[in-house]
This record gives C-alpha cells, structure tokens and sequence, in this order.
C-alpha cells in the first residue's frame, strides 16, 4: 500500500515537472530524455544486482507491453499535456479506473456491477465539471489536448489490464527495464514527428531545465514504474489500484503550488466528485478481488 501510494506522488509530482519542462523542450525530445535517464538507472541496477532475465519468449511478451505504457501512453500524454493543465491532466489520469473496469469487463469477463456503473458515471460528470464544461470562467484547455489525454489513458489501462499477472512472476526492475527500453525505441522512432509538429526538436538548455528532465525521467519513470509493480506483485491489482486515487490529489496541490494553476469553485467540486467516485470505484474492485 505504501509503495502504490508513493508511485501515485511520483507520477503527480513528474506530471508537473514534465508541464513545466515543456515550456522549452518539445515533448517527444523530452520523452526520449527521461526514458534515456530511467533507462541508465534501472539497467544499471540490474547489472549491478545481477538480475536475470527471463527466457527469451517471456522477454519479448513484457517488452511489447512497453509500447502501450510507459510508450505509448506517455508519448500521447505529453502531446496533449503541450495545451493541458497539469492538474486538470492528473485528473483526467484518475479515469483510468474505470476503463480498466470496462476492459475487464470485455477481456476478461467480469461482471459490471450496477453501483460501480453509477459511480463511473458520477465520476465522469465531476471530470466534465472539473474540465470546466459548465463553468464559463474556467481556463480553456485545448480540446485536442484533452483527447489525447484520454487516450493515453486508455493505453494505461490496456496495460494495467495486461500487466497485473506478469508483475509476480519476474524480478520487478527486469519487468520495468524490459518495458522502458521498448519504450525508449518507439521514442526514438516517433522523434522525427516532433520537428514537424512542433518546429524543431527545442531542448533542455541550463543546468535548471536538465536538472527537471532528469528528476521528472527518474520520478516518472524508474521509481513510480518499479514502486508499483512490486505493489502489484504483493497485494491485488484493485487495491494497488485504489492508492492511485491520490494522484490527482497530489497534482492538484503540486500544479497550484509549483505552476499556479488555479481552478474555479466548481472545477474544485467536480475535482471532488471525481475523485471520490473513483475511489469507490476501486475500493469495490478490490473488495471483490479479496
């Protein structure tokens, strides 16, 4: 429960290094930067303790994993995050648990219960409240952006789903390595599309702006990733899972302190909603579980 809950400070606190790391470092580049970082850390970590690496076909299962999450979804996310607040990305993050439900529900066969159907579907008007819809003094966030989120969200969610019977069979910084470094190739490879959607591959200039790309890659990647698998691999996915409800929590709190995103009266309510909806949500997942 513990190290859910750390992960949750971790990918809210990288969230919001990565907002303000994209005020001058295009977000493909800045993908390919923060994998690089992780990278160098978890093998590195693996080397050092000698892990071993699990027999070729497993190998390849796990890191094709990667492409959905940390790839894909982070690839989506920090595209969308260019015209999205931090904070209002967080909490569109926080809808993760219901996709993850549906998926369940399609691939794996479980049931959906009629008190999470309504919970998701409260969850889901507190986060249009919250993305300021029905406030006209809210600050805009770019549609486009938005979707993208959403998106990348849903890429989490196939993972999460995919994921959560792989993560107590293998040592959880080769799981976590396996899939970073997938990822750090479908960086490279989307990196060419950055200059020709945003104009050149601006980067990092000062020791400053290393210094956040390097904490957010650390943060983001190699200790939120490696905290929650090894949660995964000791307690059950929906309780893993329900920590992850503090995440909008923290990057509502951090985005305000740090980038002085401020919301309105009822984006904060709809903030609320969805976060409480949300957490009902897991906590029935995982009283089912158990």
């Amino acid at each position: 429960m513990a190290a859910a809950s750390l992960a949750a400070l971790c990918w809210a606190s990288a969230t919001v290094l990565s907002k303000a790391a994209l005020q001058n470092t295009s977000p493909v580049l800045l993908l390919t930067l923060q994998l690089i970082v992780s990278n160098m850390l978890l093998w590195g970590v693996i080397l050092v303790l000698r892990r071993r690496l699990p027999p070729r076909p497993a190998a390849g299962r796990i890191a094709l994993l990667g492409l959905l999450e940390p790839g894909l979804a982070y690839l989506l996310g920090l595209i969308g995050l260019v015209s999205v607040g931090a904070g209002v990305a967080t909490l569109i993050q926080a809808s993760e648990a219901i996709m993850i439900l549906v998926l369940a529900a399609v691939l794996l066969a479980q049931p959906l219960r009629v008190p999470v159907v309504v919970s998701s579907l409260v969850a889901l008007a507190g986060l249009a409240m919250a993305l300021g819809l029905f406030d006209t003094g809210a600050g805009e966030n770019d549609p486009t952006g938005v979707i993208l989120i959403f998106v990348a969200t849903a890429a989490a969610a196939v993972y999460v789903t995919l994921s959560a019977r792989i993560a107590a069979n293998h040592d959880t910084s080769v799981i976590v390595g396996l899939q970073q470094l997938s990822a750090l190739v479908l960086a490279l490879t989307a990196l060419p599309a950055d200059a020709l959607l945003f104009g050149g591959l601006a980067g990092p200039s000062g020791a400053g702006e290393w210094t956040v790309v390097i904490i957010s890659g650390v943060l983001q990647y190699a200790v939120a990733f490696s905290l929650y698998m090894y949660a995964l691999a000791r307690i059950s996915a929906g309780l893993a899972g329900s920590c992850l409800n503090l995440t909008p929590v923290f990057g509502l709190v951090l985005a305000f302190l740090l980038l002085g995103e401020v919301l309105t009266g009822l984006q904060l309510l709809g903030a609320v909603i969805t976060i409480l909806a949300v957490g009902y949500i897991h906590l029935r997942a995982g009283a089912v579980q158990h």
